[in-house]
């Protein structure tokens, strides 16, 4: 028998996987040559598994209907990224058009992900 999950919990967990999400959505964001000098550039990869829980975050209400698009957006271009091996090159990550679309998408959607959506503000 599985363990239920208490609401308290449940808001750690949205708090976490937002914090995944919105770290790896930033990575993203960055300049080419950012990405490729940057040592933590990795922490893009937090996206796989902060993106599949998506939905803890929309139940407490920090996923507007405009950031839900344009997060399956950038998760579309990510997916035709991952798909071409030769996408993972300084060279590509600095000249590649779908880079630059992915980067300008992770811009959008950083826009509208506060770093704390479960502080009210004033």
């Amino acid at each position: 028998m599985g363990m239920v999950e208490t609401a308290e919990e449940a808001d750690q967990r949205a708090r976490v996987f937002w914090s995944m999400l919105r770290v790896s959505t930033a990575k993203l964001a960055m300049d080419a040559q950012e990405q490729t000098r940057d040592p933590d550039v990795d922490d893009c990869f937090l996206w796989e598994a902060g993106y599949p829980v998506l939905w803890r975050s929309e139940e407490a209400g920090w996923v507007s209907p405009e950031l839900r698009s344009r997060l399956d957006v950038l998760d579309h271009l990510l997916a035709q990224l991952s798909a071409n091996r030769d996408a993972w090159t300084d060279e590509a990550i600095t000249a590649m058009p779908l880079w630059e679309g992915t980067r300008r998408a992770a811009r959008d959607c950083l826009a509208l992900m506060p770093a704390a959506p479960w502080v009210a503000e004033p």
